[in-house]
């Protein structure tokens, strides 16, 4: 991953952090935390709301074994520092906008909605377009390969 854009201020993804937890794939596995550990040290990590419910109900379903309750506790109080925006109703109707634009689902639309509220240049995903720019501010990066 280009080291340039871990100095902007970042979103982060669930997918990013589902990947701390997953040892079948080693290599997002590290770069996951690579990237969870230059965020931790720079400030410029940022999340939704809806990160903390997606990490925690991909938890439950799938890595219940690995992740127990208390350490989901740990976990989410830790990504507070994240300053997680709130998906409010205006939140929400400002994601529309998003969905018809540029075709994003709904639930991804208030993703990228918070990334634009909360001044990102960067949205780190493996799930979204690599190297669209919505807005003109905000771009998608998957960081498993070259961005």
């Amino acid at each position: 991953m280009n080291d340039s854009i871990l100095r902007d201020v970042c979103y982060v993804d669930t997918n990013i952090f589902v990947y701390l937890h997953d040892g079948s794939a080693p290599d997002k596995q590290r770069v996951s935390a690579q990237l969870c550990a230059a965020f931790a040290q720079t400030g410029k990590g940022r999340i939704s709301v809806q990160v903390l419910s997606e990490w925690r109900n991909t938890m439950l379903r799938k890595f219940s074994g690995v992740v127990d309750k208390e350490m989901r506790r740990q976990f989410i109080r830790l990504l507070e520092a994240w300053q997680p925006l709130a998906v409010t109703p205006a939140v929400i109707l400002r994601a529309e906008e998003l969905c018809d634009k540029y075709k994003l689902s709904p639930y991804d639309s208030l993703h990228v909605q918070c990334a634009l509220d909360m001044g990102c240049r960067w949205f780190l995903s493996e799930d979204m377009q690599d190297g669209l720019t919505v807005n003109g501010t905000l771009t998608f990066c998957n960081p498993y390969k070259a961005c």
